[in-house]
């Protein structure tokens, strides 16, 4: 009816507005508890006397200390592309592992050129086997390896493997894109489809490390700051409308929360 539109139309501002501080509540809440969950991780991390736990922090020191790994490929003499190569495609499958500090080494050690060809190489190798050991393992174990908050936050991907979405995210700075890997192993993508995908959707993002560890080991500071100060504002970008895209993509793939429905249905 005519009369009742018009009344829903010129309640939504009013009704946004008395949203607004319950919505800025329920965020600073939620900012405040995963705030205090990741200290805690941090916490259990750095300071647990578990044997795995302590080898996990072994292994994050190594490849967290540029020093120590540029050591280990100058002791490799020839054989340091392969070994730099390989070291890559582990960070992707010993996934919370800092693939950055192994992409600015890269530049680092290799300059621009070579260290984003053998980056690529390695990450290409690592993301096929993080995708077929989520195909061999299944859901259930991909579930245990995944984050779970990542996990339901990106299972549509694993339901449909939609070619367009999976290249977005892998295009994203800062997205776990090595978590999806494994999610894409349990979805219908085909595997020469996604190696495609994944390949050349991380490409940009090597790049601009690849410069950067160049950059640093020429001495060319000021440039190395320029190209920082890119990837900072696009990983910033990224980090600020991470949920706007989120959203986006699962309305464009039928998969929207259902909790969102609601609110707008009840606007």
């Amino acid at each position: 009816m005519p009369g009742n539109e018009g009344r829903m139309t010129g309640d939504l501002p009013e009704v946004r507005e008395a949203q607004r501080p319950r919505n800025n509540t329920v965020l600073w809440i939620t900012i405040g508890a995963a705030g205090l969950l990741l200290i805690g991780t941090l916490l259990y991390v750095s300071f647990s006397s578990n044997p795995l736990i302590i080898k996990y922090r072994e292994l994050v020191r190594f490849y967290s200390s540029r020093r120590e790994v540029k050591h280990l490929l100058e002791r490799a003499g020839p054989y340091a592309p392969i070994v730099f190569i390989v070291l890559q495609a582990l960070q992707v499958v010993l996934a919370p592992i800092p693939g950055e500090a192994t992409g600015f080494l890269g530049g680092w050690v290799f300059g621009t050129g070579l260290g984003f060809l053998y980056s690529s190489i390695g990450l290409a190798l690592g993301s096929m086997l993080a995708f077929g050991l989520g195909r061999w393992l299944g859901l259930p174990l991909v579930r245990r390896l995944v984050s779970e908050q990542v996990y339901h936050k990106f299972d549509f991907v694993a339901r449909t493997g939609g070619e367009l979405v999976t290249l977005l995210f892998f295009l994203i700075p800062g997205f776990p894109k090595d978590y999806l890997c494994f999610l894409l192993g349990v979805s219908p993508l085909p595997f020469g489809t996604f190696l495609v995908i994944a390949t050349f959707g991380r490409m940009p993002g090597t790049w601009l490390l690849s410069i950067q560890g160049a950059k640093v080991g020429s001495a060319r500071y000021t440039e190395f700051v320029i190209f920082l100060t890119i990837a900072a504002a696009a990983a910033l970008l990224a980090y600020i409308y991470r949920e706007d895209i989120h959203q986006w993509v699962r309305r464009r793939h039928g998969t929207e929360p259902p909790s969102d429905k609601r609110d707008r249905m009840s606007l």
